[in-house]
């Protein structure tokens, strides 16, 4: 207004100024009077934008067994809860491992998400990435105590707590028990008697092992390693600047299964999907899977045993852990007070007695959470389970929790086909592994 209505303007039309004040203040008025209706505007907005995004990351998406009832449960919570909206960006299978990464590493990480122990996780502590929330869980007893506090040991790192931990996991040997009592066949105990069978199961057209190379196809390869070594040899992997003892002869037993026909001919190029509906069609006798497998499961023609021992010992091995299902908080979100708020109310909730006996009903998740009265569990294969766990004598976390978890997928994983197929030697195998090791170790510390 200034510009229009400079000194020299209004002394050259003087006569006019009644007129121009009066316009002046008529613009003046109406300029206060949108500015008010803006600023109104805005403030409204304001008001309605209550609505908190939390973006929620685990491996309980697509076609994993525990999928859908994430999804309602994180839906129900929502119905609960007004001011928020979980986006849930779930992957199934090794898509999850890979998002997570990317997303810590351009700095976009999930708000909460369930991650199993393990390197990566490691890591993340390490780099300050995880919220510590041992406080915030010892402060609440009631629920710290709502836990069975064996299992604190796996989401604790340098005395503090970091996780909270809903689901225990198993991994064993899944046999579709019609093909063995069509051919008459015993359930292998030891891995000779694997071999014997998985030649028997190939003659008859029938592939032995569901077996892939990927990740989760690795599990047999664990399930050996375990049943060869010491507890302390298989959680200390590297002794002396070389992967210790059952690393290395369990490779070799994986191969001997590998010559005589037990795993699928396009075993290199199988998706995890594609390889466990090898064994949900019958067209693969057996697969080593873990207890969030049992949900797909038809108890009726499906059952599950301790992995085959190496030795034939007396002794039994067994996979045993926490899963997936243990979930945590980003710094990142930590540190953003409303964000803060809800991660903690989304754990509170995941890791309830209402949504552990959601899950045990509806999926036999094997819980962490204390259920007070016994679960309606339909699925006997989630009984059986616990019997497995009842009759181990060793307890051991799943090998890849201890071995670098790139050096294990891009390294280890990726070049089993290779040293199957003999275009690379056992020798080769673990120098490749431990100079891959050992130039992350580096990387880390730079």
């Amino acid at each position: 207004m200034k510009e229009l209505f400079n000194k020299r303007h209004i002394l050259s039309i003087g006569f006019f100024v009644p007129l121009v004040t009066t316009i002046v203040l008529i613009i003046v008025l109406i300029l206060n009077t949108q500015k008010t209706v803006e600023e109104s505007v805005t403030i409204e907005n304001e008001e309605l934008e209550v609505n908190t995004k939390i973006r929620f990351l685990s491996p309980w998406g697509g076609s994993d067994p525990y999928a859908d009832t994430l999804s309602f449960v994180l839906q129900k919570f929502q119905e609960e809860n007004t001011g928020i909206t979980i986006v849930n960006e779930s992957l199934f299978g090794d898509d999850f491992l890979i998002k997570l990464q990317t997303d810590f590493a351009s700095g976009n990480p999930p708000d909460v998400f369930g991650l199993f122990p393990g390197s990566v996780r490691d890591l993340l502590i390490q780099r300050h990435q995880i919220a510590d929330l041992t406080d915030v869980i010892k402060r609440d007893v009631k629920w710290y105590q709502s836990f069975y506090p064996n299992m604190w040991k796996y989401v604790t790192f340098n005395k503090r707590i970091y996780g909270v931990p809903l689901e225990t996991i198993v991994e064993c040997l899944f046999v579709n028990k019609d093909i063995f009592e069509k051919y008459n066949l015993q359930v292998p105990k030891t891995l000779n008697e694997l071999i014997n069978v998985s030649k028997i199961l190939k003659s008859k057209g029938i592939i032995p092992i569901a077996f892939n190379a990927q990740p989760e196809g690795t599990y047999i390869y664990q399930n050996i390693i375990v049943s060869i070594g010491t507890k302390h040899d298989v959680e200390n992997p590297i002794k002396n600047g070389k992967f210790s003892d059952p690393y290395i002869k369990a490779l070799d037993y994986l191969k001997e299964l590998y010559k005589v026909g037990a795993f699928p001919t396009n075993y290199y190029s199988l998706t995890s999907k594609q390889r466990n509906d090898l064994f949900l069609t019958k067209k693969a006798a057996m697969i080593v899977q873990g207890s969030w497998f049992i949900p797909k499961c038809d108890p009726k023609t499906v059952d599950i045993y301790f992995f085959p021992q190496v030795n034939g010992t007396d002794k039994k091995h067994l996979i045993y852990g926490l899963g997936g299902g243990t979930f945590y908080v980003s710094t990142q979100a930590w540190q953003d007070n409303t964000k803060r708020v809800w991660a903690i109310e989304i754990l509170k909730y995941l890791t309830s007695e209402k949504v552990a006996r959601i899950f045990v009903e509806r999926t036999g998740l094997i819980s962490n959470v204390k259920i007070k009265d016994q679960p309606n569990v339909k699925n006997p294969l989630r009984s059986k389970v616990e019997g497995l766990i009842k009759e181990a004598n060793v307890f051991v976390a799943p090998p890849d929790h201890f071995v670098d978890r790139t050096v294990w997928e891009e390294v280890i994983t990726k070049n089993i086909p290779y040293y199957l197929q003999g275009t690379i030697s056992s020798k080769l195998f673990w120098e490749i592994a431990i100079k891959a090791w050992e130039e992350n170790i580096k990387k880390l510390g730079e």
